[in-house]
């Protein structure tokens, strides 16, 4: 592995590297540092600002590597358990071989077995904590459940060892973004697009952020790349929609824009409605944003993704049934979008109808769309008519691909308590009093285990 000084230097504050004496310190901070289950391991200065650590391990066993060449070969057939009892017997083996641990991981992270995932792999890094891949599984993974402390912690480490990795870079700008840290955001997509200008993640990231700060010749530059680089593609199509929130309407002042209310509509005036809906709603002023998208309708009806936007702003203003109205709408446009199936079970489950929301969930699921929301969605819905041992499938699925989701992990407990599981029920109701965010369902929690 080969360090940049210069980032060591933000790691190590302690360390003078005037000194040859303090780069020693340094070369014996690295060794214990990433040691692990090392058979030996060396540290010495290289040019160019450079520090060169060598980890060095034992050879694993003939019949050890044979048992992971078959297991490798299972798991591409998709053969998991058993790729999984051919791993765990070379671990029996070699206990010492970071490739076992990482590909028991991963096969486990395809089965949506989420814990068993993450401690394998840091399993791994404890045994070799030079295994870059790890580190950047798990700040993906960290991320994808809104654990972001844990994500930048792992991307970042990961990127003291592979510092020009352009998808870890790129999570961790998205990172930055999520957390607001939007000057952070912004050096590091920058940097992605420095080492690789043909990125389009990194256009797209870049202009979510300007989008974010009303920035919106900057994030109209952005989406454009995007568009040049994936003209076809699923990023492309992004970039086309979130373009349309910067149409020359933001240059106008607000008293023009409340004129084109009373003048003959063209197709700009009309992209221009969008576009106030849409500035109105990062905004977070609703109810303008549903005067601008009504009137976008009124003269567009056939935009699914409109409707749908128009849902959420309903939804957050509590005009549950105009939501409901909206979402049908859309649907009833483009039938085959998983995302609108997924927003009317949430509708629905807002209006606390538990049959419709399991049919909107079980349609997003059929159409591929099975996160640990709607799975959620679903499985609460059987909980709430009662349908405990169909609810407890879908909790189960949930709570593994997002352990922190408390609305899963808390209808999962009532589903267990009415099957007769008090024991395993309280343990679910205990877990929620542990997670980090707060929620109304941890105050519910108690009252379930009569905690005062």
């Amino acid at each position: 592995m080969t360090f940049d000084t210069a980032e060591l230097v933000k790691s190590y504050p302690q360390v003078n590297l005037k000194t040859g004496q303090n780069l020693t310190e340094l070369f014996q901070l690295l060794k214990e540092k990433y040691r692990g289950q090392a058979f030996r391991i060396d540290v010495k200065e290289a040019e160019g600002q450079k520090i060169v650590l060598t980890w060095y391990q034992q050879r694993p066993s003939v019949e050890a590597e044979n048992l992971n060449k078959e297991a490798l070969a299972l798991a591409r057939s998709r053969a998991y358990d058993k790729a999984i009892v051919l791993w765990r017997k070379a671990l029996e083996m070699n206990p010492d071989e970071p490739d076992y641990y990482y590909n028991l991981a991963l096969v486990n992270l395809e089965m949506k077995n989420l814990n068993q995932g993450l401690e394998l792999c840091l399993d791994t890094l404890r045994v070799c904590p030079v295994y870059v891949r790890a580190y950047f599984v798990l700040g993906s993974i960290y991320s994808k459940i809104r654990q972001f402390q844990q994500s930048l912690h792992f991307l970042r480490e990961g990127l003291l060892l592979q510092n020009s990795n352009i998808l870890a870079l790129v999570n961790l700008a998205a990172v930055h973004s999520i957390e607001k840290n939007y000057p952070e955001a912004i050096r590091i997509f920058e940097r992605v697009i420095s080492l690789s200008p043909k990125e389009p993640r990194a256009y797209l990231g870049l202009g979510k952020v300007y989008m974010a700060q009303n920035d919106a010749d900057n994030a109209s530059r952005c989406f454009k790349a995007v568009i040049k680089l994936d003209p076809s593609g699923n990023l492309g199509e992004i970039a086309r929609k979130s373009l349309r929130a910067f149409t020359p309407a933001e240059q106008h002042s607000a008293e023009s824009r409340n004129v084109s209310a009373g003048i003959e509509m063209n197709d700009e005036n009309v992209e221009e409605l969008y576009a106030e809906g849409f500035q109105y709603f990062i905004k977070g002023d609703y109810n303008a944003a549903i005067m601008a998208y009504k009137k976008y309708l009124g003269i567009k009806p056939a935009e699914s993704d409109v409707w749908a936007s128009l849902a959420s702003c309903q939804l957050r203003t509590g005009r549950v049934k105009e939501a409901a109205d909206s979402i049908r709408r859309a649907i009833a446009i483009a039938p085959n979008k998983p995302a609108l199936f997924k927003q009317a079970a949430i509708i629905y489950d807002a209006s606390q109808m538990p049959a419709e929301t399991a049919e909107a969930a079980q349609k997003a699921i059929d159409l591929g769309k099975d996160d640990s929301v709607t799975l959620t969605l679903l499985g609460k819905s059987h909980t709430l008519e009662g349908k405990h041992q169909e609810a407890v499938k879908f909790l189960q699925e949930a709570i593994k691909l997002n352990p922190s989701n408390i609305n899963a992990r808390f209808h999962y407990a009532l589903s267990l308590k009415a099957l007769g599981q008090s024991d395993t029920a309280r343990q679910q109701l205990e877990e929620i009093l542990w997670v980090k965010t707060e929620s109304p369902l941890k105050e519910r929690a108690k009252q379930e285990l009569q905690i005062p």
